[in-house]
């Protein structure tokens, strides 16, 4: 078993009494699926960390604003590998799973994941041109180099969770058992920007906060990354618009894209407003606000950087009545 690396080790907690994740989404999916039932709809949201939410300890009044800082206090440590397992039934449930693997399908060439969490996106992606890659065997056929991964770079400010995408990492890409980190110290003041570099610099886990300048590629070939994904990561940071902005200056103008795959306000104001009457005790548990205006808010960012564009947007999953939501953009290399 490869032990955590110095800079991401996995600090022990006491062992907790709450009921687990699990454990309530199956106590809450009844009532809330009849709910939505009788306001006239199919379904309701239902995401597996929202079920905790409806009974979480209420919210104080001093987060009713607060911000989020990526890290909250139940997703540390240990809990954030129990955080991960407990999640796997509700997201096939809705459907996420099933959009996980269709967003892997766009990983292609040098790919940033911000936000990365527990890494629950790697085991979808496609890893054999990376794999080739270093084994020297990579080719290229009919002029084109094979569609997937040709370098990785995960970034999050959590270290417990980069520790379980770690983990994952070592099981999907078959190289990594075999490859021993190279271990970057924290260079900014926040003490974050700590990385582990594996297969020459090919596959990168970075601890940093989404707002900071982002790394570019480590291919001597490029400075901007072919794909750049986000999952459920704009709920979690301060300014969602500058953090956008930030994704902006890291992919290829014109053939790279941005895609965000987010959770928030929804179709119905019935579904809105049980949202933001549970927005307080949710984000007091995992630090997320999940009542935001996704959609607006990334129309925000585009309105503000120049180049950025929207190319698609989309709310999957119809049972969820809006509240997931699928973005694409790129930037105009034309108006740069």
């Amino acid at each position: 078993m490869i032990a955590p690396a110095r800079g991401l080790t996995m600090r022990a907690f006491p062992p907790k009494q709450a009921e687990t994740l699990l454990d309530l989404w199956r106590a809450t999916w009844l009532p809330l699926t009849g709910a939505a039932l009788l306001a006239g709809a199919l379904g309701f949201y239902i995401f597996g960390t929202a079920a905790a939410s409806f009974k979480a300890t209420p919210c104080s009044g001093a987060c009713e604003h607060a911000t989020p800082t990526g890290r909250p206090p139940a997703l540390d440590g240990d809990n954030a590998e129990q955080f991960d397992k407990e999640l796997t039934l509700p997201e096939w449930w809705m459907g996420i799973t099933k959009l996980r693997k269709r967003i892997a399908e766009h990983a292609d060439g040098h790919v940033l994941e911000l936000a990365m969490g527990t890494g629950r996106n790697l085991e979808y992606f496609n890893w054999e041109p990376l794999n080739k890659r270093v084994e020297g065997k990579l080719s290229k056929v009919g002029g084109k180099i094979p569609r997937g991964v040709l370098s990785f770079t995960g970034l999050d400010i959590s270290v417990d969770m980069l520790d379980v995408a770690r983990k994952r990492l070592v099981k999907t890409v078959p190289p990594m058992e075999a490859s021993a980190p190279i271990v970057r110290a924290s260079t900014m003041a926040d003490h974050t920007g700590g990385q582990l570099s594996y297969l020459n610099d090919q596959l990168r886990l970075i601890h940093s906060d989404a707002h900071h300048p982002i790394p570019g590629p480590a291919s001597p070939a490029t400075t901007k990354y072919d794909t750049v994904i986000q999952t459920f990561g704009l709920c979690s940071v301060s300014d969602p618009v500058a953090v956008v902005n930030n994704l902006a200056k890291v992919v290829k103008p014109g053939s790279g894209r941005i895609i965000l795959l987010e959770h928030g306000k929804g179709w119905y104001g019935i579904v809105n407003g049980l949202l933001d009457r549970n927005a307080g005790k949710h984000f007091e548990k995992y630090g997320c606000w999940w009542n935001r205006d996704i959609e607006g808010l990334v129309e925000e960012a585009a309105s503000k950087t120049p180049g950025l564009e929207i190319v698609k947007v989309e709310r999957p999953n119809i049972l969820q009545m809006g509240t997931l939501v699928w973005i694409e953009l790129r930037v105009n290399d034309k108006t740069l």
